[in-house]
């Protein structure tokens, strides 16, 4: 079945917008859930559910911070079993438990239902769009390399998605990852370290935040990375989509 670009696409596969490039795709569930089970909300950021991912990773940001629960983590991963106790809110750590609960599971059902969404999409060739032009800028179907995406991520969490015109989830990981960053006092304990001082590096460190850190940059990593390939593939498959709407001949069977 072909579609027009005059036609109402029932299913559309991608959509462009000067601040976002957003592709319905085949993804793992078991992955997604495993985001959120990781960090609740990135999950969401993985199916571009962004509002509702930016409120699951605030809600648990707050909720583990106010109830010291990295903190008691940090205590009971060295053996200090009664100081983890001391720091730990248990009132809190219930909530905490629900929203990450709900994180998973919601999640794991949406990528199900989103899969099928895609299948459907690619059945009913849904038009993809190659290009968005408006008065506030341009975004535009392009290849991209996977591996450079990552190198910026790496660099700096969000500046790998500011290169696939994800603009949302750049800000909201810049602005996550300085509060991170800032709070955990982690760049001057980096420059301890720099300088062979191990001993105030720890010092300076808050254990708190500083946990907040490492699925944080490894999502920030992996997400640029994987939304990089999943554009490339849309950009292969609306080319090989006009060349067969246009010049492709009627009579041409498929598959040979």
């Amino acid at each position: 079945m072909q579609s027009s670009a005059n036609q109402i696409v029932r299913r559309p596969k991608s959509t462009l917008a000067v601040y976002s490039t957003n592709i319905v795709h085949l993804r793992n569930p078991f992955v997604v859930a495993w985001w959120s089970l990781a960090y609740p909300g990135f999950g969401h950021f993985r199916l571009i559910s962004t509002f509702k991912g930016m409120f699951l990773f605030v809600g648990e940001l707050l909720i583990n911070t106010h109830a010291h629960i990295n903190q008691a983590i940090i205590y009971s991963l060295t053996g200090k079993i009664t100081m983890a106790k001391q720091v730990l809110d248990t009132h809190l750590l219930l909530l905490y438990c629900g929203i990450l609960i709900f994180a998973v599971w919601d999640s794991y059902r949406a990528t199900i239902e989103i899969n099928k969404l895609s299948v459907l999409a690619d059945h009913e060739n849904a038009v993809i769009s190659p290009t968005m032009l408006s008065p506030a800028g341009i975004n535009f179907l392009e290849k991209r390399n996977p591996w450079v995406a990552a190198a910026w991520a790496a660099m700096m969490p969000g500046m790998g998605h500011l290169y696939t015109v994800s603009v949302l989830h750049a800000m909201f990981l810049l602005i996550i990852g300085t509060i991170i960053v800032y709070f955990s006092h982690l760049l001057p304990a980096i420059g301890y370290v720099a300088i062979g001082d191990l001993a105030q590096a720890k010092t300076v460190l808050d254990p708190q935040w500083v946990l907040n850190f490492p699925s944080f940059y490894c999502f920030s990593i992996y997400d640029a990375y994987v939304k990089t390939v999943e554009i490339n593939k849309a950009f292969d498959q609306e080319q090989a989509q006009y060349f067969r709407n246009n010049y492709q001949s009627p009579l041409f069977q498929m598959p040979l």
